[in-house]
């Protein structure tokens, strides 16, 4: 006798010898275990949003900026002056074969101005059809921040950069100030 007509008897008499109330509790028992009630996407506990911002210096203070706002960060080449434009346009550079403005935060935040150093970079951001190159005294790092930790900027900001700000949060025991890029463009142009 094959080992698969073997194993149906065997099925058999376990079906005959368990009567049916049996059967229909096992049923239910098993039935519960491997199909829980609720949905089971509803189950999953609810992750928090977070933000991704890249963080960078300006003089003593610390800024951070959305990461899908941002296009690239680069080092700081030769910046060409642009006559007349307003104060805080530091002026115009090609990066990669694109000509972009170079928006000086330092100016525009009402900050002292300081000479370039090494440690100087350009972060290319974009909203939409408009572009511009932030210059920074530095870009420090990549961080997440939950969505809950952003608070409403501070109502004692100076005018000049007031208006850029569009949050603030507190990570590793520095306040970031979080710059709204839209706002900048709009300012811009």
């Amino acid at each position: 006798m094959a080992l698969a007509d073997r194993i149906y008897k065997m099925l058999k008499a376990t079906e005959k010898e368990l009567p049916s109330e049996r059967m229909d509790e096992i049923a239910e028992t098993v039935e519960g275990k491997a199909y829980p009630k609720e949905d089971l996407y509803e189950r999953e506990e609810l992750k928090e949003q977070t933000r991704q911002i890249i963080v960078f210096r300006l003089s003593r203070e610390w800024y951070g900026v959305e990461i899908t706002s941002v296009r690239e960060v680069t080092r700081v080449g030769k910046i060409t002056y642009l006559p007349s434009s307003p104060e805080y346009i530091a002026g115009i550079i090609n990066l990669r074969g694109k000509i972009l403005s170079v928006t000086d935060l330092r100016t525009m935040m009402g900050l002292p101005h300081g000479e370039p150093t090494d440690k100087t970079r350009i972060i290319a951001v974009e909203s939409g059809m408009l572009e511009t190159g932030l210059l920074v005294d530095e870009v420090v790092e990549s961080i997440e921040v939950p969505v809950s930790k952003i608070e409403p900027p501070l109502v004692t900001l100076p005018a000049e950069g007031a208006g850029t700000i569009e949050g603030q949060c507190e990570v590793d025991n520095k306040l970031i100030a979080l710059i709204s890029v839209e706002k900048i463009l709009e300012k811009k142009g």
